[in-house]
């Protein structure tokens, strides 16, 4: 394998015995061989280091390289060490719960090959623990490089990532990683397959139960608004400024903005669901007046996000004009007790 691989499939693991053997397989049956594998344990307490060191020992020609903290240092943390110790030139992050079709990277690094982009992307399937699947995240044909804000299925240009100093501030970890890449990259390629499986189930580190306050919900999702809030300011105050960038980064606010409403607090009382939407739209409302208004919000804008999240986002600013918003939370409130819904 080469010193410098194309790819560094990075892990966060923590407690995932049960399911990183998968993971590994998926790893393994990839077409494309030229990766190394890059495992941080977060002081596991179950037997996943067993797991992680008979797979090492059972496949010495794929290189896999193990970090094992001394004591457990949380999600955010561990997904840092691997962003600092990636070698390969482009960079995948992995929940090792999850796992990849076997012609991922052979699919990526033909993308890479032909069009040299900064980060591609791929289609995600959410699996239940049954392996049905709950949803596909399709790509827009004209998909750009703010409005995808997932790390599944993705891979990022080690070469930014460590020039400009990137990592991972704090939860939610996916959204401050890919605003932030996006600040410092240009070319986005995107592959219309699916190639990536998120597993969809409460062991999940980005997905176990929390006990909500109003104090988390200030310090974590009204400060990931803030910090979107405040790459647009450097945008509009930027001799460089692109008007695109500025109304596309305001639509994923938007989105930001109404699917932790709809979604994080989803399983909450609808009592609780008010409280953290009065807090978040107090936050928002403090931060632009006018956070509703963005060009991308017109039928005739070329800058989408997916057809779902659209739909969502138009209909939340309907409900708010309307001051109805708290009657369509009670309406959503029920159907969340039938259907299945994620962002």
């Amino acid at each position: 394998m080469n010193e410098k691989p194309l790819f560094t499939i990075g892990i966060a693991s923590y407690n995932y015995a049960n399911y990183i053997k998968r993971l590994l397989s998926s790893i393994k049956e990839q077409t494309f061989k030229d990766y190394e594998i890059l495992i941080s344990d977060d002081f596991s307490t179950d037997n996943s280091l067993q797991v992680i060191n008979e797979f090492i020992d059972e496949n010495p020609d794929i290189c896999v390289r193990l970090i094992v903290a001394e004591k457990n240092e949380g999600l955010v943390a561990n997904k840092n060490k691997l962003i600092e110790n990636c070698k390969g030139k482009y960079l995948m992050l992995c929940d090792a719960d999850d796992w990849m079709s076997k012609d991922c990277l052979a699919e990526m690094a033909q993308k890479i090959e032909i069009e040299k982009p900064d980060r591609v992307i791929s289609q995600v399937a959410h699996i239940d623990q049954n392996n049905n699947i709950l949803q596909i995240e399709y790509i827009p044909s004209n998909q750009t490089k703010w409005g995808w804000n997932l790390h599944h299925g993705s891979v990022y240009k080690t070469d930014i990532l460590k020039e400009n100093n990137i990592f991972i501030k704090q939860m939610p970890d996916d959204v401050y990683l890919t605003v932030d890449f996006a600040q410092h990259s240009s070319k986005l390629s995107i592959i219309h397959k699916t190639l990536y499986y998120w597993l969809v189930h409460t062991d999940s580190e980005g997905r176990k139960k929390i006990n909500f306050n109003e104090t988390y919900v200030q310090a974590t999702f009204c400060e990931v608004l803030k910090h979107v809030t405040k790459i647009i300011d450097n945008l509009e105050k930027s001799n460089l400024k692109k008007q695109e960038d500025i109304q596309e980064l305001k639509l994923v606010r938007l989105k930001l903005y109404y699917f932790y409403i709809l979604f994080v607090f989803q399983n909450e009382t609808y009592k609780d669901k008010i409280k953290y939407y009065n807090q978040l739209h107090r936050c928002i409302n403090g931060l632009d007046k006018n956070y509703r208004q963005t060009q991308c919000l017109s039928k005739s804008s070329e800058i989408v996000l997916r057809e779902y999240p659209m739909k969502a986002i138009r209909l939340c600013t309907l409900l708010e004009k309307l001051h109805l918003m708290k009657l369509g939370l009670f309406g959503y409130h029920l159907m969340t007790k039938f259907k299945y819904f994620d962002q």
